[in-house]
């Protein structure tokens, strides 16, 4: 296999310092792109005052960015939308035809997501899976969404949990065929098993790196919360069969980052595709 490829963004396209992130897979009619969290996919009201790919990806690409350029794209567009506060696969279409073509393929349910999160083990009966199915409506003052039988937009969730040690943690996947924004972090406060890190849905607060060291030496650093951000990722997106084209379906993955796998370690939580 050839080596890593990446997309850079220079210093006031989507922060205020370069950024480069991987490329996981490409093709003639998209691109695969691990992000991390922090970064916003395509433009909501929610984040309607940060920057996000597909506007920086386009301005690249106007730009004539040799890397893109030479990618054949005649455009960029988000195949589906992601809260900037989860990290992992992010997919792109390259012209109007595979945008419209990708968007119809997740309004149909043709897309698997599968994630990985972290939550507190709050009672010792938890079940080992849990389907939440909460109608989703956005709160009419704050950033979220809360769950509503009479106005809510359908939604389904399957949580399977992974790991559960005794150290007080458990790691599960949640996996859908339609991911709304802020669904899956909507859905694991509803099944009671909130993201670690997620305050805005009651999740517990990020351990603080003084309850895993010891020493004086450590000084202020004890006082730093073990991990940024919630503990949220996409691992993988799954695209189907195309009779059309005649390709096999595809599974796209994004590794967790080296900072999301000292949290588990930290935590003694294990994946098992890492074991």
């Amino acid at each position: 296999m050839g080596s890593q490829k990446f997309i850079g963004f220079p210093s006031g396209i989507l922060s205020g310092h370069p950024l480069r992130f991987p490329v996981i897979d490409e093709t003639k009619d998209w691109i695969a792109i691990d992000k991390p969290e922090g970064v916003a996919i395509r433009q909501h009201p929610w984040n309607a005052d940060t920057h996000d790919m597909d506007n920086a990806l386009n301005q690249q690409l106007q730009a004539k960015k040799p890397e893109l350029v030479t990618s054949g794209a005649t455009l960029f567009g988000s195949v589906f939308i992601m809260d900037p506060e989860i990290s992992g696969v992010s997919l792109f279409a390259k012209h109007r035809a595979s945008l419209a073509e990708l968007r119809n393929w997740v309004g149909s349910h043709k897309l698997q997501f599968k994630f990985l999160l972290v939550t507190q083990s709050r009672v010792s009966e938890e079940l080992d899976e849990i389907i939440a199915d909460a109608p989703l409506l956005a709160h009419n003052v704050k950033p979220k969404m809360i769950p509503s039988t009479a106005k809510g937009k359908k939604a389904q969730t399957q949580f399977k949990r992974l790991d559960k040690p005794a150290s007080g943690w458990a790691l599960w996947e949640a996996e859908t065929f339609f991911p709304r924004f802020h669904q899956i972090r909507a859905h694991a406060s509803v099944a009671g098993i909130p993201v670690l890190g997620d305050s805005l849905y009651s999740g517990a607060d990020i351990p603080l790196l003084g309850e895993f060291i010891t020493g004086k030496s450590a000084g202020t650093e004890k006082r730093r919360p073990i991990f940024d951000g919630i503990a949220l990722h996409l691992s993988e997106v799954v695209l189907p069969d195309s009779g059309d084209t005649g390709t096999q379906s595809k599974r796209l993955t994004a590794e967790l980052s080296k900072h999301f796998k000292l949290l588990l370690k930290r935590l003694k939580l294990k994946h098992p595709a890492e074991s």
